[in-house]
Protein backbone atom coordinates (compact mmCIF):
# COMPACT_ATOMS: atom_id res chain seq x y z
CA UNK A 1 0.00 0.00 0.00
CA UNK A 2 2.57 2.41 1.18
CA UNK A 3 5.90 2.36 -0.37
CA UNK A 4 7.99 4.96 1.24
CA UNK A 5 9.68 4.04 4.24
CA UNK A 6 10.37 7.71 5.78
CA UNK A 7 6.57 7.60 5.81
CA UNK A 8 6.82 4.32 8.59
CA UNK A 9 9.57 6.38 10.66
CA UNK A 10 7.56 9.55 11.82
CA UNK A 11 6.52 7.22 14.30
CA UNK A 12 4.18 10.50 15.96
CA UNK A 13 2.70 11.12 12.84
CA UNK A 14 1.87 7.62 12.00
CA UNK A 15 0.19 7.80 15.41
CA UNK A 16 -2.60 10.41 14.30
CA UNK A 17 -2.93 9.31 10.92
CA UNK A 18 -4.61 5.85 11.76
CA UNK A 19 -5.86 6.85 15.44
CA UNK A 20 -4.13 4.85 17.57
CA UNK A 21 -3.34 5.42 21.15
CA UNK A 22 -0.33 7.93 21.55
CA UNK A 23 3.28 5.82 21.81
CA UNK A 24 1.52 2.56 20.41
CA UNK A 25 3.45 2.56 17.29
CA UNK A 26 7.01 3.50 19.24
CA UNK A 27 8.22 0.71 20.13
CA UNK A 28 7.54 -1.87 17.17
CA UNK A 29 10.83 -2.49 15.14
CA UNK A 30 10.15 -0.78 12.08
CA UNK A 31 10.40 -4.44 9.93
CA UNK A 32 6.71 -5.34 12.08
CA UNK A 33 5.61 -1.85 12.00
CA UNK A 34 5.72 -1.29 8.02
CA UNK A 35 2.61 -4.44 7.65
CA UNK A 36 0.38 -3.41 11.13
CA UNK A 37 0.29 0.24 9.63
CA UNK A 38 -0.59 -1.08 6.19
CA UNK A 39 -3.48 -3.12 7.58
CA UNK A 40 -4.41 -0.33 9.90
CA UNK A 41 -4.82 2.01 7.46
CA UNK A 42 -6.98 -0.07 5.40
CA UNK A 43 -9.28 -0.36 8.35
CA UNK A 44 -9.51 3.00 8.43
CA UNK A 45 -10.26 3.43 5.01
CA UNK A 46 -13.04 0.95 4.88
CA UNK A 47 -14.72 2.70 7.72
CA UNK A 48 -14.22 6.18 6.02
CA UNK A 49 -16.48 4.75 2.94
CA UNK A 50 -18.97 2.94 5.07
CA UNK A 51 -21.36 4.86 7.41
CA UNK A 52 -21.97 4.35 11.32
CA UNK A 53 -26.01 3.50 11.13
CA UNK A 54 -27.75 1.78 13.85
CA UNK A 55 -28.57 -2.06 13.50
CA UNK A 56 -28.31 -5.30 14.57
CA UNK A 57 -24.75 -6.48 15.05
CA UNK A 58 -22.21 -8.58 16.68
CA UNK A 59 -20.79 -6.87 19.13
CA UNK A 60 -17.10 -8.10 20.38
CA UNK A 61 -15.15 -7.04 23.07
CA UNK A 62 -11.41 -7.98 23.64
CA UNK A 63 -9.90 -8.08 27.21
CA UNK A 64 -6.29 -8.36 27.76
CA UNK A 65 -5.39 -10.82 30.35
CA UNK A 66 -3.16 -10.12 33.79
CA UNK A 67 -2.06 -6.19 32.78
CA UNK A 68 -2.40 -5.48 36.40
CA UNK A 69 -0.52 -8.43 37.80
CA UNK A 70 2.26 -6.86 34.75
CA UNK A 71 1.92 -3.27 35.60
CA UNK A 72 2.67 -4.11 39.29
CA UNK A 73 5.74 -6.15 38.96
CA UNK A 74 6.96 -4.06 36.18
CA UNK A 75 5.82 -0.87 36.29
CA UNK A 76 3.36 1.69 34.18
CA UNK A 77 5.62 2.45 31.19
CA UNK A 78 5.92 -1.45 30.36
CA UNK A 79 2.35 -1.64 31.28
CA UNK A 80 1.10 0.78 28.61
CA UNK A 81 3.61 -0.84 25.79
CA UNK A 82 1.42 -4.04 26.69
CA UNK A 83 -1.75 -2.53 25.97
CA UNK A 84 -0.63 -0.49 23.62
CA UNK A 85 0.67 -3.00 21.16
CA UNK A 86 -2.73 -5.14 22.26
CA UNK A 87 -4.94 -2.35 20.75
CA UNK A 88 -2.85 -2.22 17.70
CA UNK A 89 -3.39 -6.12 17.32
CA UNK A 90 -6.76 -5.50 17.61
CA UNK A 91 -7.27 -3.01 14.62
CA UNK A 92 -4.55 -4.37 12.96
CA UNK A 93 -6.42 -8.47 12.57
CA UNK A 94 -9.55 -6.06 11.20
CA UNK A 95 -7.26 -5.30 8.44
CA UNK A 96 -5.56 -8.62 7.59
CA UNK A 97 -8.87 -10.52 7.47
CA UNK A 98 -10.70 -8.06 4.42
CA UNK A 99 -13.90 -8.60 6.15
CA UNK A 100 -16.56 -9.36 3.79
CA UNK A 101 -19.27 -7.57 5.49
CA UNK A 102 -19.67 -4.03 7.79
CA UNK A 103 -17.04 -4.39 10.73
CA UNK A 104 -15.53 -1.78 12.83
CA UNK A 105 -13.05 -0.91 15.57
CA UNK A 106 -15.13 1.18 17.59
CA UNK A 107 -12.92 2.20 20.70
CA UNK A 108 -10.20 1.54 23.10
CA UNK A 109 -11.37 1.37 26.70
CA UNK A 110 -8.37 1.09 28.49
CA UNK A 111 -6.93 -2.76 28.06
CA UNK A 112 -10.31 -3.36 25.95
CA UNK A 113 -11.57 -3.41 23.08
CA UNK A 114 -14.75 -2.63 21.07
CA UNK A 115 -15.61 -4.15 17.95
CA UNK A 116 -19.00 -4.08 15.48
CA UNK A 117 -19.56 -6.50 12.46
CA UNK A 118 -22.31 -7.57 10.46
CA UNK A 119 -21.28 -11.26 9.23
CA UNK A 120 -20.43 -14.06 12.40
CA UNK A 121 -18.18 -15.58 10.28
CA UNK A 122 -15.83 -12.22 9.92
CA UNK A 123 -16.08 -12.41 13.60
CA UNK A 124 -14.24 -15.55 13.68
CA UNK A 125 -11.91 -14.72 10.78
CA UNK A 126 -10.90 -11.60 13.06
CA UNK A 127 -10.21 -13.53 16.24
CA UNK A 128 -8.36 -15.94 14.31
CA UNK A 129 -6.07 -13.28 13.46
CA UNK A 130 -6.19 -11.55 16.70
CA UNK A 131 -4.72 -14.71 17.86
CA UNK A 132 -1.65 -14.88 15.75
CA UNK A 133 -1.04 -11.41 16.30
CA UNK A 134 -1.12 -11.40 19.89
CA UNK A 135 1.17 -14.41 20.26
CA UNK A 136 3.88 -12.83 17.47
CA UNK A 137 4.33 -9.65 20.02
CA UNK A 138 6.23 -11.89 22.61
CA UNK A 139 8.79 -11.55 19.82
CA UNK A 140 9.28 -8.19 18.72
CA UNK A 141 8.92 -7.35 22.53
CA UNK A 142 12.50 -9.09 23.05
CA UNK A 143 13.89 -6.95 20.26
CA UNK A 144 13.19 -3.88 22.78
CA UNK A 145 12.52 -4.90 26.06
CA UNK A 146 15.04 -3.43 29.01
CA UNK A 147 14.26 -3.69 32.24
CA UNK A 148 13.50 -0.25 34.36
CA UNK A 149 14.88 -2.37 37.37
CA UNK A 150 18.28 -3.76 37.04
CA UNK A 151 17.46 -6.72 39.24
CA UNK A 152 14.56 -8.03 36.93
CA UNK A 153 15.27 -10.90 35.09
CA UNK A 154 14.63 -9.97 31.36
CA UNK A 155 13.66 -12.96 30.35
CA UNK A 156 11.22 -13.44 32.80
CA UNK A 157 9.74 -9.99 31.89
CA UNK A 158 9.46 -11.21 28.49
CA UNK A 159 7.30 -14.36 29.11
CA UNK A 160 5.41 -12.21 31.44
CA UNK A 161 4.81 -9.70 28.50
CA UNK A 162 2.99 -12.52 26.49
CA UNK A 163 -0.56 -10.93 25.40
CA UNK A 164 -3.63 -12.94 26.19
CA UNK A 165 -6.92 -11.79 25.66
CA UNK A 166 -10.56 -13.04 25.90
CA UNK A 167 -12.67 -12.09 23.41
CA UNK A 168 -16.64 -12.48 23.35
CA UNK A 169 -19.69 -11.71 21.05
CA UNK A 170 -22.98 -10.42 22.49
CA UNK A 171 -25.45 -9.76 19.90
CA UNK A 172 -28.12 -6.43 19.57
CA UNK A 173 -29.46 -3.24 18.36
CA UNK A 174 -26.58 -0.32 18.06
CA UNK A 175 -27.47 2.82 17.57
CA UNK A 176 -24.28 6.01 17.77
CA UNK A 177 -23.75 8.99 19.30
CA UNK A 178 -21.53 11.38 17.61
CA UNK A 179 -20.63 9.23 14.82
CA UNK A 180 -18.86 6.17 16.00
CA UNK A 181 -19.71 6.07 19.56
CA UNK A 182 -21.77 3.32 20.51
CA UNK A 183 -24.68 4.28 23.15
CA UNK A 184 -27.03 1.11 23.88
CA UNK A 185 -28.67 -1.71 25.90
CA UNK A 186 -26.76 -4.65 24.14
CA UNK A 187 -23.50 -2.64 24.45
CA UNK A 188 -23.84 -1.99 28.07
CA UNK A 189 -24.84 -5.66 28.59
CA UNK A 190 -21.16 -6.78 26.65
CA UNK A 191 -19.45 -4.57 29.24
CA UNK A 192 -20.95 -5.71 32.64
CA UNK A 193 -20.63 -9.50 31.48
CA UNK A 194 -16.77 -9.87 30.22
CA UNK A 195 -15.70 -11.30 33.18
CA UNK A 196 -17.71 -14.39 32.26
CA UNK A 197 -14.98 -15.44 30.03
CA UNK A 198 -11.82 -16.56 31.02
CA UNK A 199 -10.47 -18.36 28.18
CA UNK A 200 -8.80 -17.12 24.97
CA UNK A 201 -11.14 -18.94 23.03
CA UNK A 202 -13.80 -17.07 21.37
CA UNK A 203 -17.38 -17.03 23.59
CA UNK A 204 -20.55 -15.72 22.83
CA UNK A 205 -24.07 -15.08 24.90
CA UNK A 206 -27.16 -17.47 24.10
CA UNK A 207 -28.69 -14.66 21.13
CA UNK A 208 -25.34 -15.18 19.33
CA UNK A 209 -25.30 -19.11 19.49
CA UNK A 210 -28.83 -18.97 18.49
CA UNK A 211 -28.19 -16.90 15.17
CA UNK A 212 -24.99 -18.68 14.23
CA UNK A 213 -25.93 -22.26 14.95
CA UNK A 214 -26.58 -23.33 11.54
CA UNK A 215 -22.74 -21.73 10.72
CA UNK A 216 -20.78 -23.68 13.28
CA UNK A 217 -20.59 -27.13 11.31
CA UNK A 218 -18.60 -24.81 8.01
CA UNK A 219 -16.82 -23.08 10.65
CA UNK A 220 -15.50 -26.10 12.17
CA UNK A 221 -16.53 -24.81 15.63
CA UNK A 222 -18.29 -27.20 18.39
CA UNK A 223 -20.44 -25.11 21.12
CA UNK A 224 -18.68 -25.60 25.13
CA UNK A 225 -21.08 -23.85 27.57
CA UNK A 226 -19.39 -21.33 29.97
CA UNK A 227 -21.80 -20.00 32.94
CA UNK A 228 -25.21 -18.52 33.27
CA UNK A 229 -25.55 -15.11 33.36
CA UNK A 230 -28.62 -12.53 33.60
CA UNK A 231 -27.97 -9.98 31.53
CA UNK A 232 -28.57 -6.27 32.55
CA UNK A 233 -32.51 -5.40 31.66
CA UNK A 234 -33.37 -9.08 31.69
CA UNK A 235 -35.18 -10.62 34.37
CA UNK A 236 -34.63 -14.89 32.77
CA UNK A 237 -31.48 -16.23 33.39
CA UNK A 238 -29.81 -17.06 29.90
CA UNK A 239 -26.48 -18.97 29.01
CA UNK A 240 -22.99 -18.00 27.71
CA UNK A 241 -20.54 -20.55 25.84
CA UNK A 242 -17.41 -20.82 24.24
CA UNK A 243 -17.28 -21.76 20.39
CA UNK A 244 -13.95 -23.53 19.52
CA UNK A 245 -11.88 -25.50 17.17
CA UNK A 246 -13.52 -29.33 16.89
Amino acid sequence: MLKNLSFYDDVAALERYIGVPKGALKNIPIYARVGAVDAIVAVREMEKNSLFRPGLYYIVLADLKGNTEFNAKYGDTQGDIRIQWFQTCAIEALGKIKPSNYSAYLKAIGDAALLIFSSFEDVVKWSDQFTILLKSMSDEYAEVCEADDPNIDVDQQIADFELRARRFAHLGEVRFKEASDPICLSVSQTFKIEKLFDREELGCTDAVLSAVRPLLPALELIELFNKDVTLAGQAQISKTHYLVRK
